[in-house]
């Protein structure tokens, strides 16, 4: 039986005024024996010890120790990976280092319940993919419970096309519902200087996208 091989890839999310690195989100990824490349899992269930294993790993080949990792809404629920986690975060980095994004989102009961205790370990909370695979009504109640929205441009437009009105029309809805809340607020998607111009001009500051990098070995971005 072939031994599955997982690393951390990394990708900046930017300060818009600066450049600079804010963060890193770091991005599972398996290795194909077969093609000789790293790809996209075919599945994100893995063990909370390899887990921290893994982030330990990325966080050691970082310049920048504020990063975001995605868990599955079982893993989000899971005791043993909250405890994990939690447990790393104390022993390994200051409060605020750590983001947990979430994509699918659990029901309002239970995020009320688990987010007592990951926000207790100095962990920030993320939903990813608002306004595409996350609509407002259905997260509204939600939302005074994470920090952070993420709303993913390339959900909204093939690569490479135009973005339209709607679609400014959508990002703006939800960089003013998070100002409202005063909520951390990140573009990502970003792919080109008009992506860009677009966030100076309604005022985002946190950028995230191929158009400053796409996915690396984490010591990548350390030389």
């Amino acid at each position: 039986m072939v031994m599955l091989k997982y690393k951390y890839f990394a990708q900046p999310i930017n300060n818009l005024g600066t450049n600079r690195t804010i963060l890193y989100e770091l991005l599972l990824r398996q290795w194909d024996e077969r093609q000789q490349t790293w790809r996209i899992p075919a599945t994100f269930e893995i063990a909370p010890t390899e887990l921290i294993q893994l982030l330990d790993c990325a966080i050691q080949e970082l310049n920048n120790h504020h990063v975001s990792i995605n868990l599955t809404a079982r893993q989000f629920a899971n005791p043993d990976f909250q405890a994990a986690i939690s447990h790393y975060v104390q022993t390994h980095l200051l409060p605020r280092e750590l983001t947990v994004e979430l994509v699918a989102t659990p029901e309002l009961s239970e995020l009320q319940q688990l987010s007592v205790g990951y926000r207790a370990a100095g962990i920030l909370l993320a939903f990813d993919d608002v306004g595409s695979d996350n609509l407002f009504q259905q997260i509204k109640m939600m939302l005074p419970y994470v920090n952070t929205v993420k709303f993913a441009l390339q959900n909204m437009r093939p690569l490479g096309t135009p973005t339209t009105d709607a679609i400014v029309s959508t990002l703006k809805f939800w960089f003013d519902k998070a100002e409202e809340q005063q909520m951390l607020f990140t573009f990502e998607g970003i792919e080109s200087a008009a992506d860009v111009q677009l966030a100076n001009h309604l005022g985002i500051t946190r950028g995230q996208g191929y158009y400053f990098a796409k996915p690396q070995l984490p010591a990548t971005f350390m030389a």
